[in-house]
């Protein structure tokens, strides 16, 4: 029994020492496993390692676990020694084309955190973005489950952006846009070189345009952008920009951009725009002066002091950073932008809104011009083509748009005219006959050349309507309306524009041609539907009047309210003779009330510019009876009404200058007896008791649209009272010879015999 329990205590001690060895053989086997796990990269942690032999890998000294310095483990040919093809072949990511730099110092634009360490030597190497223990190590560092081993994770590019801050804050820096949303569509050839899509595929990352190992292009970008190629994957619409005059490879190909980079260099994109730190808003390339930046973009080359033999704006062209003339109608074909330069339903009118730089022609992007295209109104980066029915214009000036189915368009009228750019209206559309957007002659983008000694506007208009002109057919005349003339002299107001000597509208301006014609609307309350294609001969209801002016005289009446009372009276020929006609052949319907009796154009005659044959008058009649006469006799409309005498004794010259207020009821005007013209001392006639404009001096409207018979209290007179200029001279005795003049027996009382009475 004894050797039975020495046995058993044998066994046991052999089974303690079995363990006891097992143990220390695990401990010893899972430290050789760690450190033989560890040393394929760790090298310089086993000395076995550290040989006198030349090797594969230069021993380097320096440990990684020391701060900022670099050893073997993270070496080129340590990641190669795994790299070739032996676990996995990534020659032609990391080796291949071009790479992040490394074994450089960080530039000043580059902020490199703490967390992502730098060589020993202040430089950038691959351990500085890459570590097999880093957060992005593992696959939750990568939502899709890849890793590349990084120190950080990199969600859509934001380990880029830890170094890269200036450029991620795009905004202050003026860099492309990031992790924004995109109405443009990613391609398909854009990943086919390596460019990678942000999580919700429809933002722009680092990574969309730069590829960190294996780019084909400089500044590892994922292809040669040296043609613009890469922006135009994305921009397609903008890539119609090559080939034209904006592409400055052909037009200023030693032009530089704020980068040094010409566009034969780096493409026709970057003459104006460069990815990171622009000049200025729109990722501009060029430099820019203080200003409204929205302008200032276009001024850097079409400005007039950059020197170029480009085209310039010059001193008179459209006005910019306005606001639009019709939000409504230009929003959708022609925007609006605020003055950064950033599209805005609420900004206001720059040289984009009309302009679409990177396209040549509207209509067809496959025309790019070329250097040598002269551009006109259907081309010229234009939004619209102009041409034609001058579209682009009418878009935002609406209230134009008559001026196509009018006389005014010259395609119909004169198509050979020219503008002072040697373009006819067929080329330049109705618009650009008279007006220009750049490079005008004057004010208001004037396209021809002023002819005339009269005021600004009138030169404008006389332009075309002088004996050689395009409106040759359509003169003024010797007579015609007074213009260059101010209304406050007349104690008249008016509700028609008045202009100033550079032809702005003011309160106190003058009359001008254009206060009563309104060039582009050829009728105010009508407007042609179906335009016959030929000059249409006008009236007083068209004519480009800003109001018409028959069958009711709104248009004089405007200015001259106190005559239109001539409306629905017996001298408003509609209402007692419809068929007589002026000197110009026109009915009361064509001429209006006003045009029986005044030309406002080309009246033969310079008193009143009266309209009518002066009618016949005894040598001491005035001159202003002739005017009455010409109606007021045989043959004539109102032939009637022939007054019996209407003469007051000759050679009895009259004082008026206490009774020449025309607002007073006793007014009583005078006349020269030849000029027709107002004096304080001279003779009676017709018009210094007959208001012909106002059927009762009690009454002031218009008439009743009824041949009235008159009577004492109306019949046109002006003063149906006893205190009238008659008492003057008459004393008591003035109404009565007042109310009988023209009765050649009973306007004066009975005298002796032998004593004459006044015929």
């Amino acid at each position: 029994m004894p050797h039975i329990s020495r046995i058993k205590k044998y066994a046991a001690f052999g089974s303690l020492i079995l363990l006891t060895v097992m143990i220390c053989q695990s401990a010893f086997a899972l430290d050789m496993s760690s450190k033989r796990d560890c040393v394929v990269c760790h090298v310089m942690w086993l000395d076995d390692f550290r040989t006198d032999k030349e090797s594969l890998i230069d021993f380097e000294p320096g440990n990684v676990l020391m701060k900022d310095t670099q050893g073997v483990v993270s070496s080129e040919g340590m990641c190669y020694s795994c790299h070739d093809g032996y676990i996995q072949d990534s020659r032609h990511i990391t080796w291949n084309f071009n790479s992040h730099p490394t074994f450089v110092k960080p530039s000043n634009n580059i902020n490199v955190p703490m967390e992502l360490p730098l060589s020993v030597k202040g430089e950038l190497y691959c351990g500085t973005c890459h570590s097999a223990h880093g957060k992005g190590a593992s696959s939750h560092g990568d939502p899709m489950g890849r890793t590349s081993l990084f120190r950080e994770v990199n969600v859509d590019s934001s380990l880029c952006e830890k170094c890269h801050r200036n450029e991620a804050s795009y905004k202050n820096s003026n860099s492309h846009p990031l992790h924004t949303t995109t109405s443009l569509k990613f391609p398909d050839e854009l990943f086919e070189p390596g460019s990678k899509l942000e999580i919700n595929r429809k933002q722009v990352t680092c990574q969309s345009c730069h590829k960190i190992h294996g780019a084909k292009g400089k500044k590892i970008l994922i292809v040669d952008n040296g043609d613009s190629s890469l922006c135009m994957l994305c921009h397609k619409e903008q890539g119609a920009i090559a080939e034209t005059k904006h592409d400055l490879r052909l037009t200023l190909p030693d032009e530089k951009n704020v980068k040094d980079q010409s566009a034969a260099e780096s493409g026709p994109c970057s003459a104006c725009h460069t990815p990171h730190r622009a000049a200025g808003k729109k990722l501009w390339a060029r430099p820019l002066k203080k200003g409204n930046p929205a302008t200032q973009l276009c001024l850097t080359c079409h400005g007039e002091d950059t020197g170029y033999e480009i085209k310039g704006t010059g001193k008179h062209s459209h006005p910019i950073n306005v606001d639009p003339i019709s939000k409504e109608n230009a929003a959708d074909a022609l925007p609006l932008f605020a003055e950064d330069g950033s599209k805005s339903p609420k900004g206001k009118v720059q040289c984009f809104t009309c302009h679409d730089i990177h396209r040549w022609d509207p209509d067809s992007a496959d025309n790019r011009g070329g250097k040598s295209v002269e551009g006109d109104s259907s081309n010229s980066f234009l939004r619209i083509s102009n041409n034609f029915s001058s579209s682009l214009c009418l878009k935002c000036h609406t209230d134009k748009k008559q001026i196509v189915t009018s006389d005014h368009n010259l395609e119909v009228t004169a198509p050979k005219e020219k503008n002072i750019q040697g373009v006819t209206p067929s080329v330049s559309g109705p618009c650009g006959v008279c007006h220009i957007p750049h490079n005008a002659n004057s004010d208001h983008l004037w396209a021809k050349e002023p002819f005339g000694d009269k005021d600004f506007v009138t030169q404008l208009c006389t332009a075309c309507h002088n004996e050689n002109g395009a409106a040759r057919e359509k003169l003024l005349g010797i007579n015609f309306h007074a213009v260059d003339v101010t209304l406050k002299k007349f104690n008249i107001t008016t509700t028609l524009p008045l202009y100033d000597s550079e032809g702005n509208v003011i309160p106190d301006g003058k009359v001008v041609c254009i206060t009563c014609h309104d060039p582009h609307v050829w009728d105010p309350n009508n407007p042609i539907k179906d335009y016959p294609g030929k000059n249409v001969e006008g009236d007083a209801r068209n004519s480009f009047l800003r109001k018409t002016n028959s069958p009711s005289s709104d248009l004089c009446k405007a200015c001259h309210e106190d005559k239109a009372f001539v409306d629905g009276t017996d001298h408003d020929l509609n209402i007692t003779n419809m068929e007589a006609k002026n000197l110009l052949g026109q009915t009361v319907k064509e001429s209006g009330q006003c045009g029986v009796c005044h030309l406002v154009h080309n009246s033969p005659n310079k008193i009143k510019l009266w309209a009518r044959e002066y009618g016949k008058i005894s040598r001491h009649e005035d001159i202003a009876d002739a005017l009455c006469n010409s109606c007021h006799s045989k043959g004539n409309p109102a032939e009637s009404k022939i007054p019996l005498i209407a003469t007051h004794p000759e050679d009895k010259l009259i004082n008026n200058i206490m009774r020449s207020d025309r607002s007073q009821i006793d007014y009583a005007p005078i006349y020269d007896r030849k000029t027709g013209e107002e004096v304080h001392v001279g003779n009676i006639s017709c018009p210094s008791c007959h208001n012909a404009h106002q059927w009762s001096p009690l009454v002031k409207s218009k008439g009743i649209n009824q041949n009235l018979e008159g009577n004492a209290t109306t019949s046109f007179l002006r003063n149906v009272s006893y205190d009238n200029i008659c008492i003057d001279c008459h004393g008591l005795d003035a109404l009565f010879r007042y109310k009988y003049f023209h009765d050649p027996v009973e306007r004066v009382e009975p005298r002796p015999s032998g004593v004459n009475i006044v015929r």
